[in-house]
């Protein structure tokens, strides 16, 4: 083959193969047609693609023509590092295989009838190394030009390899993504699946999905894969909007952090360990927005099909969010019919709970918010703050009328109202999260409560809230045989045993919440009923259901 003729075919090799490769649907496919082609035109014996197992340091086969199979299957290829090409930057020549220590199997190579073979080393991406291997029955004479013209070869086929292998990547990822989608998997489970794929396709530090509730200006949840970091562990709504600009919708990239205005702390989502940050914003419904964010570590500039390709991830994962919160409302309709029926319950049994259960689950949810807490761990601590009692539905009138002056025997029953309560929402799947709660919201940080003395960080977290909130309402509300203590001395004796009976991060987010929230403490007085009661209670009050399994239940109690 003379010089122009090699020269031309050069780049009809790369441009049959640049045109195979973006326009195959399977990555496999475009492969095979790239080393077909290259034999094609310089009339080889064969072709081989292999690509290189970082541990094992094995070259395993990716795609071939021409060569027999015995040859393919003769034995494991290793790179050896002083040896095989692809360790190296430049084209490796062999022009007689039966004298070149770098043959591996020499006598398979005689036996396949070739001579000469001509290596071409190529860096796919950051971890992956590939070698093109064209196999020759005579002996082949490479002038400089031709270096010059494998080494652009090289260089065309790592980008059109790369380029068929992302595509055939972010085609797997969608299809996983659809799957955990269409399969009902768990939301967060979903977002998992988005981020830690991007993470991995992009190469990227980390990736996070975060869900904010722009009404309440609260991050409601986040999903990461990557780095943990203390520091996005506690971003809050400020940061995302300053930085992201949620209300626009627009996608953001910030090529270099440490040049950004926006970013002006080295602390601020991650400055200290990334230089490049995209991140797309997604209307979920409602007043909840996704921000789809990817980090890296080094500075880089975006290609348009990674954008498209965290876009389309993104809106998949909104689509999902969509669903989920859809479908949220519907149980949550259901959770309150369910509350209702079993509040109402509890204060046709025992008159002196009246409005406690709202107050305490009031204060519990005001709580949780000054403590930090996610949105939906607000609203769980909410929906247990309100049925923390409702084992005592299950309690003889005699008993509740007369909780402030019991006998020993009296006590020890009233007592049990814990784990009652627990049986009782035990067979609802909807209410199954606040189990916990409703049996651990008399346990003492001291381990001297009830029913297990559990101690300290043994307590669930909520049930310590609502243990607070309980014994704040339940002092400064006017009951029988008991006198109601002020606002104000009700406070100073929780911060009295603050650390003993109580947990101190708790009681230092209550004090907090009902100084500055003074309106919204408001002690049950006997024989009040407040309109806020009669509006979370209509529905169920004009037509009060008792499901049967609990007409069952207080039947055998």
């Amino acid at each position: 083959m003379g010089e122009p003729d090699r020269i031309e075919g050069f780049f009809e090799i790369v441009t049959r193969v640049t045109r195979a490769l973006h326009e195959s649907q399977d990555s496999g496919e475009a492969l095979q047609i790239l080393v077909q082609t290259i034999a094609e035109v310089f009339e080889a014996r064969g072709c081989a693609l292999r690509v290189m197992d970082a541990a094992s340091r094995e070259l395993e086969l990716t795609a071939s023509t021409g060569l027999s199979r015995a040859y393919l299957d003769k034995g494991r290829v290793v790179a050896d590092s002083s040896l095989s090409e692809v360790y190296q930057d430049s084209l490796v020549v062999i022009n007689d295989v039966d004298s070149d220590p770098r043959v591996q199997y020499r006598h398979a190579a005689k036996e396949e009838g070739i001579v000469s073979i001509i290596g071409v080393p190529f860096q796919v991406t950051g971890n992956t190394r590939m070698v093109l291997r064209i196999y020759f029955d005579r002996k082949m004479e490479i002038s400089r030009q031709d270096h010059h013209l494998f080494h652009y070869l090289a260089q065309q086929s790592a980008i059109t390899i790369k380029s068929s292998i992302q595509h055939t990547r972010y085609l797997e990822a969608f299809r996983k993504v659809s799957s955990a989608i269409h399969e009902g998997q768990e939301i967060h489970d979903i977002l998992e699946t988005i981020v830690s794929n991007i993470r991995e396709l992009m190469e990227a530090r980390g990736c996070i999905y975060w869900i904010a509730d722009t009404e309440r200006e609260q991050v409601y949840m986040k999903v990461t894969s990557g780095f943990q970091m203390g520091t996005l562990a506690h971003v809050g709504y400020d940061t995302l909007e300053a930085v992201f600009s949620l209300e626009e919708g627009r996608e953001i990239f910030i090529e270099d952090v440490r040049d950004d205005g926006r970013i002006p702390s080295t602390t601020r989502l991650g400055k200290q360990m990334v230089i490049s940050i995209l991140a797309i914003p997604f209307h979920i419904v409602g007043q909840y927005t996704g921000v789809l964010a990817v980090y890296f570590s080094h500075q880089r500039s975006m290609l348009r099909s990674e954008v498209d390709f965290v876009r389309d991830c993104g809106r998949q994962g909104a689509i999902a969010l969509h669903k989920a919160f859809r479908y949220d409302e519907r149980m949550l309709r259901a959770f309150r019919e369910t509350i209702e029926g079993l509040v109402l319950a509890l204060e046709a049994k025992d008159s002196t709970t009246h409005g406690h259960s709202l107050n305490v689950a009031n204060y519990a949810r005001m709580t949780a918010r000054y403590m930090g807490l996610p949105e939906r761990e607000v609203e769980k601590i909410y929906r247990g703050g309100l049925l923390h009692d409702i084992g005592k539905i299950a309690m003889q009138d005699e008993i509740l009328r007369n909780l402030g002056n019991l006998c020993p025997e009296g006590f020890e029953t009233i007592k049990r109202h814990p784990q009652m309560g627990a049986e009782i929402i035990k067979p609802l799947t909807l209410l199954n999260e606040v189990v916990p709660l409703v049996l651990y919201h008399h346990e003492r940080h001291d381990g001297s409560g009830y029913p297990q003395g559990l101690a300290g960080e043994g307590i669930p977290l909520e049930a310590r809230i609502v243990a607070v909130c309980d014994t704040f309402d339940a002092m400064t509300s006017e009951r029988a045989n008991t006198e109601a203590m002020s606002v104000q001395r009700a406070l100073n004796v929780l911060q009295e045993q603050s650390g003993t009976k109580f947990d101190s991060r708790v009681i230092r987010a209550f004090v907090q919440a009902a100084r500055e929230n003074r309106d919204e403490i408001r002690p049950v007085k006997s024989g009040e009923q407040r309109p806020e009661q009669d509006g979370a209670l209509r529905a169920a009050q004009r037509s009060p259901r008792v499901p049967e399994w609990l007409k069952r239940f207080l039947c055998r109690s």
